[in-house]
């Protein structure tokens, strides 16, 4: 099973494919769940969730102003609060 990526205006960066491979590649693949992304502030602000085979999530929040674009990853364990609910 292929991971779907995450849907976001900053998807395509190779720094997050690569983020991505990674993370999936230490957690045993991808996990069972889909993907999920959220948008706030019109488009100018979001997040995307990878899931792993192990439970554990690869969080993308990310940010866009001007020309300026602005990513933060976060790996939470299994059980971790979703932030985004």
């Amino acid at each position: 099973m292929q991971p779907t990526p995450p849907q976001g205006p900053l998807d395509d960066s190779p720094d997050s494919q690569d983020r991505i491979r990674d993370f999936l590649a230490r957690h045993g693949g991808p996990g069972t769940c889909d993907s999920k992304t959220g948008t706030r502030e019109s488009g100018l602000e979001g997040w995307s969730e990878v899931f792993a085979a192990d439970g554990c999530r690869l969080v993308c929040e990310w940010s866009r102003l001007g020309t300026r674009e602005e990513l933060n990853f976060s790996e939470l364990p299994p059980g971790a609060p979703d932030r985004h609910a």
